[in-house]
């Protein structure tokens, strides 16, 4: 079993969020208008979650650009955008590789608390990669 770090928003001096706090945190920064959350812990990995409050980009890196992972919902079909990234940049992102914002919360507040995603999600590897 993975053994789960703690979890900050990237470039706050904190000690870290627990799953619940990050879950909360996530959607109190839709209603604030923050769509995008960077996360880091002390290994130097990022997980981004970029929403437009009905569905979430999930990634996780080893570090900024480096490669990594992400949630996708096989059966999405289509195309979402309203993703505003803090750049001001305005994306559209496929539905198959977004997945619903409640599932989003839930994936990174078990990710938090136990080091792994839940059973129930697919990821997939990506290639090195920062929307930024």
């Amino acid at each position: 079993m993975a053994v789960p770090q703690r979890w900050r928003m990237q470039g706050y001096a904190s000690d870290g969020y627990s799953g619940a706090q990050a879950r909360s945190l996530l959607i109190h920064r839709l209603d604030w208008a923050s769509q995008e959350t960077w996360f880091e812990d002390g290994r130097g990995r990022l997980l981004s979650v970029v929403t437009n409050g009905e569905r979430a980009l999930v990634a996780l890196t080893d570090g900024a650009g480096g490669p990594g992972e992400h949630l996708v919902d096989p059966r999405g079909e289509g195309f979402s955008g309203g993703y505003l990234l803090s750049s001001g940049q305005n994306d559209t992102y496929s539905d198959r590789e977004t997945v619903p914002f409640p599932v989003a919360c839930r994936a990174v507040e078990h990710f938090f608390e136990h080091g792994t995603w839940p059973h129930d999600v697919l990821v997939e590897m990506t290639r090195p990669w920062n929307p930024r």
